[in-house]
């Protein structure tokens, strides 16, 4: 489904007549037009299948029967108890628009001023009509047809906008629909929502009651007055209307996913095109099934295209039968008018379905049709080159295509949409829009990258080959280190993650699956990964579904280990009390603390003193906070029910993808609570340019205390780096790293194409959250622990004897015994053992502990993490607490 606040431009349409229709009805009533003959029109059948209502039962049923009638008044106590009482709907002829404007600006009663956004809103409704007008040429039926209803809108719009008020503006409708309330919190509720959806937010009272009309006094009573709506004539010509609306819109968003892989090539993460690209053929799936809706008896897209296709080529002078040669699809002569509506893909996919039979897959000989010429570029071939190119493209990867569509959906990987229609595909079904689309987006992604189009698969082997050699290292290096909370068992689901790599990754799954059919084994040679060698998004979807269960698995198993919170503790403790230079930075370690946020690793701001340490220590592995309060109860419990505090998984956006990609999942089912990470990164990203360089004012190098806020953090490109002095409200490329830019729109709605672009942009900016290698720091962090309890011991076992450490797993409890040895706690019950009598209170361990800490820093182990980060993923911009490091 689309997510909330985006549809079709040929809803936006509707419910821009809608607007209109009810504006002028509500108003020519407060003008003393007779309401007889505006409510005579009751919505009903058929008409009211567009306003489908819920079916109410008992007492909210009568009371919605009882509302039904005119005028009908209701206490503001009665709307809270049934508040699924709707106003009764009046359908407003068309030509009925004229004598309505007509008779407000005459009114003798009020001196009505036309509020601007009635005159945006029919602005917009007329130049959708006139660009289907140019786009169709004369209508075909003469009377009520388009060109009737394209010049009452005009005459609509001419006879008010000379009364339009230039002093109410849109400042007037910004109040939200959560805000109205019951009926007593606006006078004309039959109004409140004209404007959900569209680029206007909904009218404010300002707007109902505009400058020269009298506004109703306020009563205790309200009435529900009616709503209404402009007729829906079920026409051919409505139902090509709406069939250009939705060529339309798919043609802009595949114009968007064009320049998308532009910004891949630029520095844009993989990931993020591959998941944007197939949640756009999702939404033209949506767009495709809301036509469906409306106009059931047109329901296949070759009916739609090939009216288009007829009606345009004749609108432009040309026989749409003519074919220039024997074997051409179509008169090349409006190729692009053909290729607009993605009709050389569909025969393509057509003549390919036709070969389907049963089980079995198609083979295609090589060189049976030719070879593609890979020496000219795609946009500059002839028309008649370009569909052989896409022939070819297709024949060549069609096969595989069908053989993978039936192996993945039994794989623990991701699969894309054109697979999912591919499987689906069976000479007796009817192509659909949205599968025609994903096939053409296949062909677009090797229009604009051509010689980068195995890129994607190049990072896919260097994104599994990394994960690959982590989780080896990490099972070697815990080969006979153990700890209860991770036993053994565990570690098969590091060694199943690694099947999946070898099989799907390492191997040539496809090639694999030819071998085992002995009649096609013979006829399939080619290039190993040949498939995903020319497939980008799968290979995008494959990256992100690796990435995602590698960061859970990591979550989980740095959880159990502890080491990552508790050395990062001692690392600040040391820092704090400036017993390492403020300019020796353990990046790695700050690099983690900026993205999980300090409140993960310091339960809270970092800490500055030394009672504080302990204190954060003890709650970190799961002391309650309810112990260090000043009148604490007695008996309180000491040990928190929480437990131990954990770090959390991170890409808030890519979770809302998780179960998609990484379980096979359905298309994500949108709603507005799933829209907020989008949200945030993008009010996050737009919040940047301007907070930057007060920040840069603000942060002292010297300084080596931090605010406890968790920085930005987001990868760079090198047109990124050049863009930094330039600034543009059109689409360009970000130091954030090949973002799209466009300039902030007012309102609550926004189209497809800048909701898939604000998506692309927030899941290009988790690119760095998503790479990190958890296990690499774990080991680093276990590693110098070791070296910091080596150097300690002796002062260690003067202080608290041989009991406090009885095995290698209890390593993270040192940092607790560092931390208790310079303040005047003795012991901590069940945590830590009691300090020797006598014992001086000092913070010689801590400074004992700095050392190995400086020479981890000093040998780069301590950046090692970054480095990898950048040659897989480019420069990153850091600000390590205020201080911006040039990593």
């Amino acid at each position: 489904m689309l997510p909330p606040a985006l549809q079709s431009s040929y809803k936006t349409y509707k419910e821009d007549t809608n607007t209109i229709a009810s504006w002028l009805a509500t108003k020519a009533k407060q003008c003393g037009y007779s309401a007889d003959l505006l409510d005579r029109n009751e919505t009903s059948n058929p008409s009211k299948a567009v306003q489908a209502s819920k079916r109410l039962k008992g007492k909210a049923r009568k009371k919605a029967q009882e509302a039904s009638k005119s005028h009908t008044t209701v206490t503001p106590e009665a709307w809270k108890k049934a508040p699924d009482v709707e106003p009764p709907k009046y359908v407003i002829k068309v030509k009925e628009f004229i004598s309505l404007a007509e008779y407000i600006v005459g009114s003798l009663k009020a001196l009505v001023k036309v509020p601007i956004a009635l005159v945006k809103v029919l602005d917009r409704a007329i130049m959708l009509r006139k660009q289907f007008s140019s786009a169709a040429g004369e209508s075909a039926d003469p009377g009520e047809g388009h060109a009737y209803f394209l010049a009452i809108l005009e005459k609509t719009r001419e006879i008010l906008k000379p009364h339009s008020a230039s002093e109410v503006t849109d400042e007037g409708l910004h109040k939200s629909s959560s805000e109205t309330g019951p009926p007593e919190a606006q006078e004309q509720e039959e109004i409140a929502n004209m404007f959900d959806n569209l680029d206007l937010e909904e009218p404010s009272q300002e707007f109902l009651d505009a400058p020269g009309t009298e506004p109703a006094p306020p009563t205790a009573k309200k009435e529900i007055r009616p709503k209404y709506e402009v007729e829906t004539p079920q026409t051919r010509e409505e139902e090509y209307l709406a069939a250009h609306c939705l060529l339309t819109d798919v043609r802009n968003i595949r114009a968007f996913l064009c320049a998308l892989w532009k910004n891949y090539q630029e520095g844009m993460g993989l990931c993020a095109v591959s998941i944007t690209v197939n949640t756009a053929i999702d939404f033209v799936r949506e767009l495709e099934l809301d036509m469906v809706r409306r106009f059931p008896a047109k329901t296949d897209y070759e009916s739609m295209i090939t009216i288009f296709y007829l009606a345009q080529s004749l609108h432009r002078g040309h026989n749409p039968e003519h074919k220039q040669q024997q074997g051409d699809l179509f008169n090349l002569a409006v190729y692009d008018l053909a290729e607009d509506i993605m009709m050389p893909t569909f025969s393509i996919l057509s003549s390919l379905q036709d070969d389907i039979q049963n089980d079995s897959v198609p083979q295609y000989k090589s060189g049976y049709l030719g070879y593609r010429d890979r020496r000219t570029h795609w946009h500059q071939k002839s028309a008649r080159d370009k569909i052989q190119d896409d022939r070819l493209v297709m024949m060549e990867a069609f096969p595989d295509l069908l053989l993978l569509s039936r192996m993945t959906s039994k794989i623990p990987l991701a699969e894309d949409e054109l697979m999912r229609g591919i499987r689906q595909m069976s000479p007796d079904k009817d192509i659909p829009l949205w599968l025609v689309f994903a096939a053409q987006c296949f062909l677009d992604a090797q229009h604009e990258l051509e010689g980068d189009i195995s890129k994607g698969h190049d990072q896919l082997r260097n994104n599994a080959n990394s994960i690959r050699a982590s989780i080896e290292q990490n099972l070697k290096f815990h080969e006979k280190l153990r700890i209860v909370n991770w036993p053994k068992e565990n570690d098969k689901a590091f060694t199943d993650m690694l099947y999946v790599i070898d099989q799907w990754v390492g191997k040539d799954a496809v090639a694999d699956k030819w071998q085992k059919l002995p009649r096609h084994a013979a006829e399939h040679a080619g290039e190993p990964f040949q498939l995903l060698r020319q497939y980008p998004v799968i290979c995008g979807l494959f990256s992100f579904a690796l990435a995602m269960r590698y960061q859970d698995l990591q979550i989980m198993f740095v959880n159990a280990w502890g080491s990552l919170m508790y050395t990062g503790q001692l690392y600040n403790a040391v820092r704090q009390e400036n017993l390492i230079p403020q300019s020796k930075i353990w990046k790695d370690m700050e690099f983690l603390i900026m993205l999980q946020g300090p409140d993960k690793v310091f339960i809270g701001d970092r800490p500055t003193e030394l009672e504080d340490y302990l204190k954060r220590f003890l709650l970190s592995v799961g002391y309650s906070a309810a112990i260090f309060a000043k009148n604490r109860r007695k008996n309180v419990q000491a040990v928190s029910a929480k437990g131990p505090r954990q770090l959390t998984k991170l890409c808030a956006v890519g979770q809302l993808f998780a179960g998609r990609y990484c379980n096979n999942d359905a298309a994500v089912a949108w709603t507005t609570e799933m829209m907020k990470p989008i949200i945030k990164a993008k009010l996050d990203d737009d919040s940047d340019d301007g907070e930057e360089e007060e920040e840069n004012k603000t942060s002292n190098p010297s300084n080596g205390n931090n605010d406890g806020k968790a920085r930005k953090v987001r990868p760079t490109s090198k047109q990124g780096q050049e863009s930094k002095t330039r600034k543009t409200k059109k689409v360009k490329q970000s130091k954030s790293g090949a973002l799209l830019r466009r300039a902030p729109r007012a309102g609550s709605a926004i189209s497809t194409r800048d909701f898939l672009q604000d998506l692309a942009n927030a899941l290009h900016a988790e690119t760095v959250e998503m790479s990190l290698d958890y296990l690499r720091i774990h080991r680093c962090c276990w590693m110098l622990l070791r070296s910091v309890h080596e150097i300690c011991k002796p002062r260690l076992l003067e202080t608290y004897g041989g009991g406090y450490l009885d095995r290698e797993d209890q390593l993270p409890f040192v940092v607790g015994y560092i931390f208790m040895s310079a303040t005047a706690t003795s012991h901590i019950a069940g945590v830590l053992i009691p300090k020797k009598k006598g014992v001086e209170v000092t913070n010689r361990l801590l400074m004992t502990a700095a050392q190995p800490i400086e020479e981890m820093i000093d040998s780069g182990v301590g950046a090692i993490e970054l480095k990898i980060m950048e040659r897989r993923a480019g420069p990153i911009d850091m600000d390590f607490g205020g201080i911006l490091q040039d990593i």
